[in-house]
């Protein structure tokens, strides 16, 4: 299995701080256009502080803010939510959110360091997440990290006037090295 360079990215908690960051691409549709959970009416200043007060008190969301490793520049979220803890599984979510920092590797490094944190600091017994079929960018990055598709949920999210399939794919603790 492919692993990236973690040194790449460091993970901190998400704070208060991280929400005019956020803010800048929550509501552009060229970046979460293919996050089904982003769609629907836009997310203002206080929707997004609510959102980050929430996450960090929860115990089952786990959300942290990807930061350049040698500048400490924002690069996105990464986060594991509906963590359910009898069964020690968690649904996955990664952005990185600058386009120009695209395929270079960051978005690689940053979920890697969160499955390391999912498998080795929570002791996760799987990590989950869906995809909309089309976006076939993502689907590379998760199944190089060693995501196994789970099936396909036909029709699951209306968007953008259309229905849209997601691919499921998951990976068990043995499966990450």
């Amino acid at each position: 299995m492919w692993q990236p360079e973690r040194s790449m990215v460091r993970l901190r908690a998400v704070d208060e701080i991280d929400v005019d960051n956020i803010l800048a691409w929550v509501n552009d549709p060229r970046v979460v256009g293919n996050l089904a959970t982003f769609a629907g009416t836009p997310l203002t200043r206080a929707d997004e502080l609510a959102w980050v007060r929430k996450v960090r008190t929860s115990n089952d969301d786990r959300v942290f803010t990807v930061m350049d490793a040698h500048d400490d520049r924002y690069l996105g979220q990464v986060g594991l939510h509906q963590i359910f803890w009898r069964s020690r599984v968690a649904r996955a979510a990664a952005i990185i959110s600058n386009k120009s920092e695209h395929g270079r590797g960051y978005g690689s490094a940053a979920i890697a360091a969160l499955l390391d944190v999912a498998f080795h600091e929570l002791e996760l017994h799987k990590v989950w997440l869906m995809v909309f079929r089309t976006n076939e960018r993502s689907l590379r990055t998760w199944r190089r990290l060693g995501f196994l598709d789970e099936g396909v949920l036909r029709d699951e999210y209306f968007h953008d006037g259309a229905w849209h399939d997601m691919v499921r794919l998951g990976m068990l603790r043995h499966e990450w090295r």
